[in-house]
């Protein structure tokens, strides 16, 4: 009888060291996750912030209403718009 005492106390560590690696190599690849997902948070808030700047400029140029030609700039430059009758080039080398 201590033989199978001996067999099944084996079996048990063995099965023991199994799940427990399997527990570290689940956490490991949910860290490795957690952090990817941490630094695309971290640059989907860098957009937000800088858009949310743009709209408080833009609003406030807007809620001023005094100089177009300031709102046509900023509008052509920033935003890309262009009227009908303007040429427009594109520079194949430029970063967006």
């Amino acid at each position: 009888m201590t033989q199978r005492k001996a067999k099944k106390s084996k079996i048990m560590r063995v099965a023991l060291t199994v799940f427990f690696i399997y527990v570290v190599a689940s956490f490991t690849v949910m860290q490795i996750d957690i952090s990817k997902r941490r630094d695309s948070l971290n640059a989907l808030q860098a957009e937000i912030n800088e858009q949310q700047y743009l709209n408080k400029e833009i609003q406030s140029i807007l809620d001023s209403g005094t100089d177009t030609e300031y709102i046509m700039r900023i509008a052509r430059e920033k935003l890309g718009f262009v009227f009908p009758d303007d040429g427009v080039f594109v520079d194949p080398n430029r970063k967006q």
